[in-house]
Order: C-alpha cells, then sequence, then structure tokens
C-alpha cells in the first residue's frame, strides 16, 4: 500500500509541473490528470488572459486603421469636391473671357493697337488653356499676367 501511495504521490506531482505549451488544447488530445493540472495551476486562466489581451490589442490597433481609412476617404472626398469647384471655376472664366473677347473685337474694330493687344490677349488664354500648370503657383502666376494684359487693353480702351 505504501508503494501504490508513493506512486501515486509521484504521479501527482510530476502532473503539477505542466507549463503553457502541455496546456495548449489546439495541440491535441489532453489526458485528464494534464488537464487537471492545467486547471489547478492557472496556466488556462492565464492563456486566456493573454489571447483577451492580444484581442484587445488587436481591436484598438484595427480602430486607428479604420479611423486613418476615415480620415482618407473624407481627404479624397474633399479633393475631388475641390477638383469639381476648380472645374467649374476655370469653366466660368472661360466663358466669361470668350465673352469678353467677342466685345473687345466689335469695340475694337478699326484700331490696329486695340486689336493686336487682343489679339495678344486671345493668344495667351489659349496658351494657359492649352497648357497642363504643374502647380497652383504657377497657375496664379498666369491668371496675374492674364489679369494683367486686362487692365493694359481696359486702360486703352478708356483713353480713347
Amino acid at each position: 500500500m505504501r508503494y501504490i501511495f508513493l506512486a501515486l504521490s509521484a504521479l501527482i506531482l510530476a502532473g503539477c509541473a505542466t507549463n503553457a505549451r502541455d496546456c495548449d488544447p489546439t495541440t491535441g488530445d489532453v489526458s485528464i490528470i494534464t488537464k487537471f493540472n492545467c486547471n489547478y495551476s492557472g496556466t488556462w486562466d492565464k492563456r486566456v488572459e493573454d489571447k483577451q489581451k492580444t484581442l484587445q490589442y488587436d481591436q484598438e490597433l484595427n480602430k486607428e486603421f479604420k479611423a486613418v481609412n476615415d480620415a482618407i476617404e473624407k481627404e479624397k472626398a474633399l479633393s475631388n469636391a475641390n477638383v469639381v469647384s476648380k472645374q467649374k471655376s476655370q469653366q466660368e472664366l472661360q466663358k466669361s473671357m470668350n465673352n469678353l473677347l467677342a466685345q473687345l473685337k466689335k469695340k475694337t474694330a478699326g484700331r490696329a493697337d486695340a486689336q493686336k493687344q487682343v489679339a495678344d490677349l486671345e493668344k495667351s488664354m489659349k496658351e494657359a488653356q492649352n497648357k497642363p500648370s504643374a502647380s497652383e503657383l504657377q497657375k496664379q502666376m498666369e491668371l496675374q499676367k492674364l489679369q494683367g494684359q486686362l487692365n493694359e487693353l481696359q486702360e486703352t480702351l478708356a483713353s480713347q
């Protein structure tokens, strides 16, 4: 009887020496003694805590990814709105310039100096239309040049 008690004690003590790898339920069938020892030693509880921490971290990370993605979508929508707004503004500018040129051609009929200024203005407008702008600053400079030509022409016509 004493030998049985010693063998049983050795078996129980050997079962208490479990590690996290032995308590992984995905590794296959685990004996009843190992399951008891995993539960008794707290290894399964520690495993559950670790998995919960990992899940919480992954959820926070996913939340940040979603926030960045939403910000990108918002920026794209604003950018698209700006492009549409700029195109509309450019179309309005083109229409106004075409109307102005038509009126100026009628008004300057017979005046060579004014007609040359109108022709130069029309040429500058066409160049600005056909030339893609590399930057907003370049576009602003082109518009300023056109505005200067318009002012010169206006002064020429006002001095009649």
